[in-house]
């Protein structure tokens, strides 16, 4: 239990930051909106008139869905090459990790990420 609270602390102190500097930005930050302010900005050309349709961004999820299965790929191989050094440990950190990541892959599946019309 003593390796862990290193561990433990630094969360603590992350979280703290995370909290501090949201409450000090909210606090003294500007207030006051203006017309310009508040209007979309796109590159800088003012609209002439409202879009027709939305604008598709199915390679935004597309990229997304990359990021997120690379991530768990260069995750999971220090945990496959140490699995003998883990023991059992390491199989149950490797399935829930696994589980993690596949619960929002068939999430995505469902909505049609990766169907292409």
């Amino acid at each position: 239990m003593p390796e862990v609270v290193p561990v433990l602390i630094l969360m603590g102190l992350a979280f703290v930051f995370a909290v501090l500097v949201i409450l000090v930005t909210f606090i003294l930050g500007p207030k006051n909106p203006t017309p310009e302010k508040l209007a979309p900005y796109e590159s800088g050309i003012q609209e002439v008139e409202a879009p027709r349709s939305r604008f598709p961004v199915k390679y935004l999820t597309t990229g997304m869905l990359f990021i997120i299965f690379d991530v768990e790929a260069a995750a999971i191989i220090p945990l496959a090459i140490l699995m003998r050094q883990l023991k059992v440990l390491g199989l149950v950190e490797l399935i829930v990790f696994a589980v993690i990541l596949i619960i929002p892959f068939f999430y995505v599946w469902r909505k049609g990420a990766f169907r292409w019309e």
